[in-house]
């Protein structure tokens, strides 16, 4: 699981600057909603909490895959296996983490923007 994670992190390399830039535009509307002295901007702070989020759950997900350990080889000795597999397990848990939180992110942007 986490090779494939790795793989998808180093396909979406490129995406970086663009989550960037999504989550700081997001962040802008987000602002622009909240403090504006008019009540014209109110319909911008749901899809911008929207993109806001996607952007930083992106990033942070290139960011977090993009250099995994190395698995663990049967000649090392038991002290550095034994580091490698809490290790590996750490990112595993992070991996299902980043999962969990992808799908509640999914169900809530549905919910903030086609249910009213």
């Amino acid at each position: 699981m986490l090779l494939t994670l790795h793989r998808l992190a180093l396909c979406l390399k490129w995406a970086r600057p663009v989550a960037i830039v999504c989550g700081l535009a997001g962040l802008v509307g987000v602002m622009a909603s909240l403090f504006a002295g008019d009540s014209n901007y109110g319909y911008m702070l749901e899809p911008s909490i929207v993109l806001m989020l996607w952007g930083m759950m992106l990033f942070s997900f290139i960011q977090l895959f993009q250099h995994i350990p190395p698995p663990v080889l049967p000649h090392d000795d038991f002290m550095t296996r034994l580091g490698g597999r809490i290790i590996l397990a750490c990112y595993s848990g992070l991996a299902f983490l980043v999962v969990v939180v992808s799908c509640a992110l999914a169900w809530m942007s549905l919910r903030l923007i086609y249910l009213d």
